[in-house]
């Protein structure tokens, strides 16, 4: 694996197509994405992951490439308004390994090094992120990396049957 990080252009709908891929794969769906009502959750469209990321500018996308592969993206968006707790030069961050074969290899690993250092040099001195409290896997690994709970949101997502509950976890740089 030669796995690298490239900022999009978001003005370019290419990049989106595998993103709207990913957004949209049932195996992760529901651990990506939060599903607000009682219906099943709707796909997304290209167009419409180009347009809300156009609408804001202090956020920043990047795919995960093996080689010249995509295989995944992340995002950092600076001080955003659904921050739970409102501290300045915040980061909250996003990332989906899209490629089912290359999830457990350590890919996630490399991801979160890459968006840490990142942070840092944006000058942020905080990361925030919302992990459902069904993706359990997830928030083993982000606990593993520093990544501490500080508030837990209940009804926030409905999966499987039921609303669940948002945990928002965060780490300090």
């Amino acid at each position: 694996m030669e796995i690298r990080f490239e900022e999009i252009d978001k003005k370019q709908i290419k990049p989106f197509e595998y993103i709207a891929k990913w957004s949209n794969d049932p195996e992760i769906k529901y651990l990506i994405g939060a599903n607000f009502s009682e219906e099943e959750m709707p796909d997304v469209t290209k167009e419409q992951i180009h347009t809300n990321a156009n609408k804001d500018h202090k956020k920043y996308i990047y795919l995960i490439l093996d080689g010249d592969e995509p295989i995944g993206d992340l995002s950092i968006t600076i001080d955003p308004p659904h921050l739970n707790k409102k501290e300045e030069h915040t980061g909250w961050i996003s990332i989906c390994i899209g490629e089912g074969s290359y999830r457990g290899k350590g890919v996630a690993f490399q991801a979160m090094i890459f968006l840490e250092e990142t942070c840092k040099a944006l000058g942020l001195k905080r990361i925030e992120l919302g992990v459902f409290e069904y993706n359990e896997r997830a928030r083993a690994f982000y606990e593993k990396l520093g990544y501490k709970t500080f508030a837990r949101i209940e009804d926030f997502v409905y999966f499987d049957g039921k609303w669940r509950a948002d945990i928002r976890m965060e780490k300090y740089l």
